[in-house]
This record gives C-alpha cells, structure tokens and sequence, in this order.
C-alpha cells in the first residue's frame, strides 16, 4: 500500500482546503521513492513546523480517513453488561463560526496491489454522520453514496441485480467499511466485496502503523500506553511469534543499552509481569522505569519492522519526542535503504529537528504554517531553493516559515516575570 494524496477542509485546524501530494511525474529511479506507472511515490515524507502550526492535523487525516474504511462505528458499548450509548464522532471539524454549518471533507488517493484508489468522504452534523461518499478504482467509479443511498456503477450493478436496490447505507459508518466487514448482512449474504472488485481492500487493517498523540485505529503516541500495548500483542500471539516478537526487541535494545539482557513478559493470575534483566543488576527493573527513549523503542520497533518487512505505511508523529537526533535519523533512514526497504514502506513523519532535512528531497519535506486562522502546507521544492543548498540554515533562519517567533516569547515572559 502507498498513500499518494490526502486532503482536507473544514477539519480540526483546516479551515480551507488543504492538499498534499506525495508523487512527481518521472519514471527513472530515485532513492527514496517507489515507482508506479508514470510516477515516482515518496516513501519518506517529513513535515515541520512550530508548536500547533498543523502537522499532527495533516498526519491525523491519514488516521481519520483510514478509521472511516476499515471501523463500523457503534452507537452502543457494553460496560459491565450495561448497555451505554456513546457519541460517535467520527472526525472533529473546523471549530470557527463561519465553518459551523460546512461538512468536513476529506479524500485519500492510494495504491494497492498494482491498483489506484480515490476515497472522498464528507461528514455532516459535526462530525456525526457521513453525508456523502465516494470510492473510485483506477478512475473507475465503485459505488456513490449520499447520505444513505448508495448508487453503483452500471456494469457492477447488474453483476449485483436486485441486490444494489435494496441496500441502505448507516448514518454512522461508511458504506465501506459496511462492505469490508465479514461479519455484515450486506458481507455475509451478499458477497459483495468480489463483485466489486475491492476485495484487496481488506489487506489495509495489518499495512497501517499509526504512532501518534490522537485518537487512532491503534494505541496512541504516550509510551507507557504503547509499552502496555505490546505486552498485551506478545501475550496473544503463538509462542513462535512471541519468540521473534521478543528477540527483535531484544536485539535493539541491546543497542540502546549494552548492559541490558532482555525483557521479561508473563502472565500471573489476573496480571502480568513486565520487567528488564540487566547483566549487573541484582534484580530487575520494572519496565516503565526504563528511559523514555528505551520505553519508545520498545513499544513500536516490533511493529515498524513488521511494516518494512512486508510493506504498508508508518505514521509517525514527533520521531524527535524521544530519540537522540542520531538514532531519529537512523531510523527514519531504514525508509530510504532499498537493501532494507525492499517492499517499498512509507512513512509519514513529523519533527522538530532540522537535521532531518538531510534525509529528504526537497519535494519531500513540507513546512506547516498557519496564516489568518488557516493551516498552510508548502513543499520545500515550492521555495526559491535548490537540492544543494543547505535547506536546514536557510530554515533556521527563517526564510521558508514555520518557525516560531522566540524573540516575542522572551518578551511576554518578560512581561509576565
């Protein structure tokens, strides 16, 4: 799987459309980037910018989009055996009084299997219910839904007869992810996944690998949740898959810190025992007093591994949060290797630290800003530079944006002291 496009408005922070693309139009080979067709796909793309200038917005539309496919949403959670209702929403719109009564809409152009996708998706009642959706296959439209009538493609309606008349779609769920949830009526009766030709689609829930602060089809940027996490992925898996689950972790750990022997993960009674045995240490060490660094790479290296491995794509927000600058590069770099990278994973990030800039072409870093109550996103490539010049000083001082004004900061903590 490889994302080539997204773009959103009326979303968080975005009140205007903003787009990004992660393609350019070439078909000669490229460190860094994937070839598809007549374009080249960035598989390492950074964003930047200054504290709530937009970044963890952009990263988060990927996770909002990818929410919407694969997660029938319920309006009802069982606590206890209580039935509860909850407030769906599946995505937080543009809180500004001029966007109050505007759907949030998003779109996500990707490639699975040789095949491009289009997804367009427009949530109205303040994030509540989908008003309208759209999903095309290699510019071919799939289906068509709004609000809850679906319309299909002529040739893929008469392949589903009587079927495509008698289908609703839920206010509260996309007709997608309807389609792709085995256990659905529409699923179950109809085999409607193979008519239509998505059933490729299914592959998205073990290609993604979301590593940030906001809700998400998985755990959350905070560590320790993450380190919980693992433990609980280690504790469900085949002994085979504990084994290399364990080892891998181990081996990078290691890395991290020479005295360390390896992680301990068993089961007692209604808990479970997470420590780390160290060669000079007498006993071990509970594992959230680890290094926030150690803790980091503890809970996700298993998972970015297994993404490099098989391919899919790694969200990543902050990769500077926790590493030394260094070890953030180093990893953002396994991207890049094609010895390593050999099924072409992505990765989307977002950083503090400028030294990154090395690691990218400048049509792969984009700078976050915010203007008049907007969110900005402009590729590097966008600026009057070069590949040569030193992007990193020119950012530094100032000359492509998203850096924030320290200067006015030590002055209204002047005034506040």
């Amino acid at each position: 799987m490889l994302i080539t496009r997204i773009k959103a408005s009326n979303y968080y922070r975005i009140k205007k459309p903003v787009e990004v693309f992660f393609t350019e139009g070439s078909k000669k080979d490229k460190i860094g980037y994937a070839n598809f067709k007549n374009n080249r796909v960035s598989l390492i793309t950074g964003f930047y910018g200054a504290n709530a200038s937009g970044k963890s917005t952009i990263l988060h539309i990927i996770d909002t989009i990818i929410k919407i496919i694969l997660v029938r949403n319920q309006e009802f959670i069982i606590v206890n055996g209580v039935k509860i209702k909850q407030d769906i929403v599946m995505a937080l719109p543009n809180f500004s009084e001029d966007m109050k009564l505007k759907p949030i809409e998003l779109e996500m152009d990707f490639i699975i299997n040789n095949d491009d996708y289009k997804y367009v998706v427009s949530i109205a009642n303040e994030g509540r219910e989908i008003c309208k959706e759209i999903l095309e296959k290699n510019c071919k439209n799939i289906f068509s839904r709004k609000d809850q009538q679906v319309s299909f493609e002529k040739s893929i309606k008469n392949k589903l007869a009587s079927i495509s008349h008698n289908i609703v779609a839920p206010t509260q769920s996309s007709f997608l992810s309807v389609v792709l949830d085995d256990s659905s009526d529409l699923s179950v009766f109809g085999n409607i996944k193979e008519e239509i030709g998505i059933s490729e689609l299914k592959q998205i829930q073990s290609k993604i690998c979301f590593i940030t602060d906001k809700r998400s089809v998985q755990l959350g940027q905070d560590n320790k949740i993450g380190l919980f996490a693992f433990a609980f992925g280690y504790l469900n898996d085949t002994k085979q898959g504990q084994q290399e689950k364990i080892n891998k972790v181990n081996s990078v750990v290691k890395y991290f810190e020479p005295s360390f022997d390896e992680l301990i993960i068993k089961k007692e009674s209604n808990a479970f025992r997470f420590d780390a045995k160290y060669n000079n240490f007498y006993k071990e060490l509970p594992v959230l007093e680890m290094s926030a660094g150690t803790r980091e790479i503890i809970s996700y290296i298993s998972e970015i591994l297994r993404i490099i491995k098989n391919g899919g794509i790694v969200v990543y927000d902050e990769t500077s949060k926790y590493y030394h600058c260094d070890m953030e590069m180093a990893i953002l770099n396994l991207f890049k290797d094609k010895d390593i990278n050999k099924n072409n994973a992505q990765i989307f990030f977002s950083s503090h630290n400028h030294e990154t800039f090395d690691l990218l072409q400048n049509d792969q870093a984009h700078i976050l800003e915010k203007k008049k109550g907007n969110i900005i996103a402009t590729k590097v490539s966008d600026f009057d530079v070069k590949e040569r010049d030193n992007i990193k000083r020119i950012y530094r001082l100032g000359s492509l944006g998203g850096i924030p004004d320290t200067i006015d900061f030590n002055r209204v903590i002047n005034n506040l002291l």
